[in-house]
């Protein structure tokens, strides 16, 4: 990964619709990634409900079976 000054000089020696091109692009990875987070976040939250409704503990050997580690 550069450094954003690196990635700011660089974006700066583009053509304006080619610049707008990339910021477009670097946009719609952002909105991606707070997708997946989001979606990562209500996943979690749902496995804290159903642990919070069993109210049983699972152990890390049993974690670890479980996801075949």
């Amino acid at each position: 990964m550069i450094p954003v000054s690196e990635a700011f000089a660089k974006l700066q020696t583009l053509s304006e619709e080619r610049a707008a091109r990339v910021i477009s692009l670097i946009e719609d990875l952002a909105e991606l990634e707070a997708l997946e987070d989001a979606e990562d976040l209500a996943a979690a939250n749902e496995a804290l409900k159903e642990y919070h409704k069993t109210g049983e503990a699972v152990s890390l050997d049993q974690l670890e079976k479980q996801l075949g580690l």
